[in-house]
């Protein structure tokens, strides 16, 4: 765990003790939280685990439902969600649940969970990794690293580095996903994923279709009546970093290729890693042309009825904080109310320096 997950997980705790859920800021009428999960699945994390902080264990999603039914929150579906904060009438107990990116184990391990707890939940598929024309990079990166005792491409991003030990691991890991995912545009990406997957005799299909649904088990998801399916593009790539042509077509796209498989198109999208330099407000304009009524980032917040409805905030159930004790705190509305003016400061200072403009 980073210095910066283990200082949250420390404020977290100290906001538990204090059980600050008692003078939080109670939230207007019309608000609602919607959660955000990736993987669900039951192994613990190597020594080695970058990417953690994306995946919580079953056992923990079993205890959180029963956590938020406990404390009367309302599960609703996202559809469902979206229309009560667009008129208004939405109340602060609402929650719904959300998956991204479309991972097997969502239907072989979170859906389980879901059906016994009678819970909604939408799974934003990314197209291309149902067709296996794209990969989950960042698992991908994360086992190149784990599997080579030098990594990288020599001349480009941060070149060839050494990855004997775990913490040269990690900070490998760091600096290529920076490169990757914040100083190359979309096209560059997958240039440059390329190579590094020939250069590390790395099989990126086998990959994918190891970790994720097919179109096979999207059907499936999609004939449960708990399941709805949205939209994540068609390579899951950051749409503010590619030509507006480029980004409306991963959008609309994608929700084609889902219609075509399901037989029914999605109107609900999850942008793409979500935050300010991968989204912006052209992205939201492209969302409503491709149909979309609603959009989500990974900014967390709570949703107001004079929200952007296809600029919607998302609270991560984050893989570093698999306790129900931090998560009574993480899903008090009146959190966030606190937080989001903080977290805008930080974003707009970010974006005066190391995160990309939209374009």
């Amino acid at each position: 765990m980073s210095l910066r997950h283990q200082g949250i997980r420390a404020a977290l705790n100290t906001l538990a003790f204090t059980k600050a859920t008692r003078w939080l800021p109670t939230e207007p009428k019309g608000s609602g939280l919607v959660l955000t999960l990736h993987e669900v699945k039951p192994e613990p994390p190597a020594a080695f685990a970058p990417n953690a902080g994306l995946v919580i264990a079953p056992d923990f999603l079993d205890a959180l439902l029963r956590l938020l039914r406990q404390a009367d929150r309302r599960i609703v579906p996202l559809g469902e969600m979206v229309a009560n904060q667009m008129a208004g009438r939405a109340s602060p107990n609402d929650v719904a649940i959300t998956l991204d990116d479309g991972f097997r184990n969502n239907l072989e391990k979170a859906l389980p969970v879901f059906r016994r707890h009678r819970t909604p939940f939408t799974t934003f598929i990314c197209a291309g990794f149902c067709d296996r024309s794209a990969a989950p990079w960042w698992v991908a990166l994360e086992r190149m690293i784990a599997a080579n005792s030098e990594f990288g491409l020599e001349g480009e991003g941060p070149g060839r580095m050494p990855t004997s030990t775990t913490a040269e691991k990690y900070a490998a890991f760091a600096a290529w996903r920076q490169a990757l995912l914040v100083d190359l545009d979309g096209v560059q990406h997958r240039e440059v994923m390329a190579r590094l997957y020939e250069a590390h005799d790395f099989d990126a299909h086998a990959l994918t279709d190891e970790l994720v649904l097919d179109w096979d088990g999207v059907r499936l998801l999609a004939e449960e009546p708990l399941a709805t399916i949205g939209a994540h593009t068609m390579t899951h790539p950051a749409l503010a970093r590619l030509p507006a042509d480029s980004a409306l077509a991963e959008i609309k796209e994608s929700a084609d290729r889902i219609a075509d498989e399901t037989g029914e198109r999605p109107d609900l999208l999850a942008y793409p890693y979500g935050f300010p330099g991968a989204v912006g407000g052209r992205e939201a304009a492209l969302a409503a042309q491709a149909g979309m009524k609603a959009a989500f980032l990974t900014k967390p917040g709570t949703l107001r009825p004079s929200a952007d409805p296809r600029f919607l905030p998302r609270v991560s159930l984050n893989g570093y904080y698999q306790d129900v004790g931090l998560q009574e705190i993480l899903l008090a509305p009146g959190l966030w109310r606190i937080a989001e003016p903080l977290m805008q400061a930080k974003n707009a200072l970010r974006r005066g320096r190391d995160v990309p403009s939209t374009r």
